[in-house]
């Protein structure tokens, strides 16, 4: 097995990617982190059409994920724009985000800025001095058990029960702390008899929990990102044409005509439980910097789960 290296964080958390993150609070800010993001391409960010106008379940879960997103330790550093107006009212969420971080986090209000492009000079100020400070870090060697792996199947749970339970019980041997899609939540029983239950896009202390899974697989992803997931293991039955700006996502196929159709798209071919120490192998290596073919081919995706109706 190889060593594992990762960027270890002030408060001791390690990421496994150094990313300088971008977080518009609301759709009307996506152009500021769009138009900084073509000229630096260094910057991740995230492209959506929420924020204003949401209520309820909907609005607190935004703010919610936006929050952890802004403190995944893959991340450095996170700047959020704000328009100035939108109901995620974000400078009281940058306010509650703050006193979370211990990383460099910072608030751009378009409105305040006076402007699109007074914004832009601002974010893309604040991101040649990150760029400065990120670049000067090293990786180190780290051990499983500061990872967190998401594990997500395509297909009917029950199909997927016996690979997903020797994926599982291969990783918690290692010491790795795991998180699945609540239909999934048998496979972790193998290595748990307490396995605790979130909602999408939330976190827990425990070693292994499940998370309520989104109504697609972009969005359970971004779901298992948010709840703090290193990098994500996809077994999928189809080509699937996403990744996450934050978490490698590591496809794997289960279909043998699929991979050998669609062999790009993909890090690998799981047959059977055979081949698990092999995607174990894998995964140590893209812990350690390794890119994916996700992120070879610059797929950075993002979907949010809805609650409820947006007026």
């Amino acid at each position: 097995m190889n060593t594992l290296t990762a960027y270890r964080r002030a408060d001791g958390q390690v990421g496994v990617r150094n990313h300088l993150f971008t977080l518009p609070a609301v759709v009307c800010a996506n152009q500021v982190a769009l138009d900084v993001a073509r000229r630096f391409p260094r910057l991740k960010y995230v492209e959506h059409q929420h924020g204003c106008a949401q209520i309820g379940a909907d609005l607190l879960q935004t703010r919610r994920v936006f929050s952890r997103l802004a403190l995944h330790p893959n991340v450095y550093a996170s700047i959020m724009v704000s328009l100035g107006c939108e109901a995620v009212v974000a400078k009281q969420l940058f306010t509650e985000t703050q006193k979370l971080a211990s990383k460099p986090l910072e608030l751009v209000v378009i409105q305040d800025a006076g402007g699109t492009l007074a914004a832009e000079k601002l974010v893309e100020d604040w991101l040649e001095a990150r760029i400065r400070e990120a670049d000067a870090l090293v990786r180190e060697p780290v051990s499983w058990s500061d990872i967190t792996v998401g594990i997500m199947a395509d297909g009917p749970a029950d199909e997927r029960r016996g690979i997903l339970t020797a994926i599982v019980e291969a990783l918690a041997q290692q010491g790795a702390r795991l998180v699945v899609p609540s239909r999934h939540t048998d496979a972790l029983r193998a290595v748990s008899d307490d396995v605790p239950q979130v909602a999408w896009g939330d976190g827990a202390d425990a070693r292994a929990f499940a998370m309520q899974e989104g109504s697609n697989a972009l969005e359970t992803a971004t779901g298992l990102t948010a709840a703090g997931a290193h990098l994500i293991v996809h077994l999928a039955d189809q080509p699937h044409g996403f990744g996450t700006p934050l978490t490698p996502v590591v496809r794997w196929s289960v279909n043998e005509q699929v991979y050998n159709r669609f062999y790009d798209d993909f890090d690998g071919q799981l047959v059977d439980e055979l081949d698990v120490p092999r995607l174990v192998e894998q995964l140590s290596r893209v812990v350690s910097g390794q890119e994916t073919a996700a992120e070879q081919m610059g797929m950075d995706d993002f979907a949010l789960y809805r609650i409820g109706p947006t007026v």
